[in-house]
């Protein structure tokens, strides 16, 4: 393996690190601020382990849009704990923000990854209301291959059929460096080959047809709820045209999906802004959200 492939495939399993500082300590019972509260460690399925539990951030006012994020890390290594400032974030502008981990590779394979992702948005929309969120408004997103998992989600009806759910359940989906397609390309460019030359087709067991499978461009369909990709100038070279082909075939069925270039970011620098203060990703999510 060449020291630039190994540096692309350890940025890609760094990508929960981008865009956290270093939380203060909250409470189980703790405010996120005067005006919302945060609720931590919250298992969404009956095992209760840490890698399939939520933190719920919820501002104060009523009836709020919410947004299910989840964290990049190639799906082997990372924390819902990473995102902490891009919850804030959102509270403060007046979303919850529901923080999710998933089973990790090794010991889990996919789909694992996704089966725990729709479980955990099935908990939020039977729950969000509780807190004061409207659950006609439940959002996934995801950054790197938290935004696979949250694409795979919107779109293969599988995952939410297991909790009574469908694609149209979901209010819209949000991928930032999104891996849409993950099958190898022909050229041997593709995020799937980068993948194979490495251990990130672990989590697919290597299987190519696997691999496909796991791609929210082989699963684009009437269906598709409404969704934003948002790419880095100086992201993963491939992620650009990838997103443009999920929009054109989203647009053959009658859905515009926008492609946004976020300026000089990188692949990292892409999730980074979204706890930014103001940065054209915030706004281009922001926009979304209240669409």
């Amino acid at each position: 393996m060449s020291a630039r492939h190994a540096a692309w495939l350890g940025a890609l399993g760094l990508a929960c690190s981008a865009g956290r500082v270093a939380p203060s300590p909250v409470r189980l019972d703790a405010p996120a601020r005067s005006t919302g509260e945060v609720i931590l460690d919250v298992p969404y399925v009956a095992s209760g382990e840490p890698t399939q539990q939520l933190d719920v951030y919820t501002p104060a006012a009523r009836g709020f849009s919410t947004v299910v994020f989840v964290y990049g890390g190639g799906w082997h290594s990372g924390s819902r704990k990473c995102c902490t400032d891009i919850a804030r974030r959102l509270v403060a502008l007046g979303f919850g923000c529901v923080l999710v981990s998933h089973r990790l590779t090794p010991p889990a394979v996919f789909p694992a990854h996704a089966e725990d992702v729709a479980a955990a948005f099935a908990w939020t929309r039977a729950h969000v209301a509780d807190h004061g969120g409207d659950p006609r408004r439940v959002f996934l997103a995801g950054h790197s291959s938290g935004a696979q998992l949250a694409l795979i989600v919107a779109t293969d009806p599988r995952y939410l059929a297991a909790h009574q759910l469908a694609p149209g359940d979901v209010a819209g989906v949000v991928g930032l460096s999104a891996p849409v397609e993950l099958a190898p390309a022909p050229d041997g460019q593709g995020f799937g080959d980068r993948l194979l030359a490495g251990k990130g087709a672990d989590v697919f067991s290597r299987d190519p047809v696997a691999m496909r499978d796991a791609s929210p461009l082989s699963h684009v369909g009437p269906a598709l709820p409404p969704a934003l990709l948002v790419v880095g100038e100086r992201d993963f070279p491939m992620l650009a045209a990838d997103a443009r082909a999920f929009a054109a075939r989203a647009s053959k069925l009658g859905h515009q999906v926008p492609v946004v270039i976020a300026r000089g970011r990188d692949h990292l620098g892409v999730v980074a802004a979204l706890a930014e203060p103001s940065s054209d990703v915030l706004d281009a999510v922001v926009a979304f959200l209240r669409r």
